[in-house]
């Protein structure tokens, strides 16, 4: 089940579609197509104004994400397409090396804590009077 969000953003997307130029609708798979007009809420009113920019409307943000997807993977050009590659890896290698400092931090954190729990613990001794003494106690109770 989809989310009620996505949901609403697949009605946009379509009600959007419907106001795009055939040649462009005509890029993007039947199979996403429909996946749109299948998912969407149907009951769902949308407040997007024909002749209107689209950045200029109040539309959701995963209505932006989906379009933005859209426009990656079918409408770029070549040149679009590697451009956003090269900030895909920009962004995967920023990525792993927060990953990688933030590993860093939690190793150190998990030698200090092993520090901590190892430590001995002293453990005194009873004095062999004191254990006697015990013993007697257990066997004076046994017989009361």
């Amino acid at each position: 089940m989809i989310d009620i969000r996505y949901q609403n953003a697949l009605a946009e997307v379509e009600e959007i579609l419907q106001n795009t130029q055939e040649d462009l609708v005509a890029k993007i798979p039947n199979k996403i197509r429909q996946f749109i007009r299948e998912n969407k809420n149907q009951e769902y009113m949308t407040s997007i104004v024909n002749g209107k920019l689209l950045n200029e409307q109040d539309i959701l943000p995963e209505t932006q994400s989906l379009l933005a997807l859209i426009y990656r993977s079918y409408w770029a050009t070549e040149e679009e397409k590697k451009e956003f590659a090269k900030k895909d890896s920009i962004e995967l290698e920023k990525a792993r090396e927060s990953l990688k400092i933030d590993n860093t931090f939690e190793k150190r954190k998990e030698e200090v804590k092993i520090e901590e729990t190892t430590s001995l613990i002293p453990v005194q001794e009873e004095k062999w009077y004191q254990k006697v003494w015990k013993k007697l106690c257990i066997l004076f109770q046994r017989k009361r």
